[in-house]
């Protein structure tokens, strides 16, 4: 299979000085070469390269197919192994934000090393989100807005203060309804970014 490099649009996180730094720990930790990890997430050894060095910075897309081929949370290359203890301040959460995606990520638990997460996502009108499943249990509040977040095909509208409980195996997204932004909080089980 050929690999390429991601188009430049789609080259960024929030900018982490160690995010490339955690990955090349755990890349050496697991046993994997630049090539062979390179391989599993379908790009080329110098951009992962370029990643670890801190030059290149690769797409929510590619940091979860990272975090799929070393078998860890995605969340956790933005943590480290560290624990920030049991209160997470404001200004230290971790964020997950493509920079032109009308959607972002935040984690609110300390890390991803328990048995739940907990993130917020914040949704702008015209953020419409591939659909995605993973292990575990979901339950979403709406803190701010008007939202429809479809579960396995259906729609449900919820409004700020509704919430849903769902079975995360099943395919879901959020989006907005309207023109105000939204805010959802979701805590996860088990952790899945």
């Amino acid at each position: 299979m050929k690999t390429k490099d991601p188009p430049a649009e789609a080259v960024a996180v929030e900018r982490d000085a160690e995010l490339g730094g955690r990955i090349h720990e755990f890349r050496l930790e697991r046993g994997l070469t630049l090539a062979g990890l390179a391989a599993r997430v379908g790009v080329t050894r110098s951009f992962l390269s370029s990643v670890e060095r801190g030059i290149a910075y690769p797409s929510i897309m590619v940091l979860r197919s990272i975090a799929a081929a070393m078998e860890i949370p995605v969340f956790l290359l933005f943590t480290g192994r560290e624990s920030n203890g049991i209160v997470v301040r404001k200004r230290q959460r971790k964020m997950i934000r493509h920079p032109n995606a009308p959607y972002s990520y935040e984690l609110v638990s300390p890390d991803v090393q328990h048995r739940m997460e907990m993130i917020i996502m914040r949704l702008r009108p015209g953020a419409d989100p591939a659909p995605r499943a993973h292990e575990g249990e979901e339950c979403a509040l709406v803190l701010k807005g008007h939202v429809v977040i479809t579960v396995g095909g259906i729609d449900y509208e919820l409004n700020e203060g509704d919430s849903i409980y769902y079975n995360a195996g099943l395919p879901h997204k959020a989006r907005v309804i309207g023109d105000q932004e939204a805010e959802v909080v979701s805590a996860i089980t088990p952790p899945s970014f």
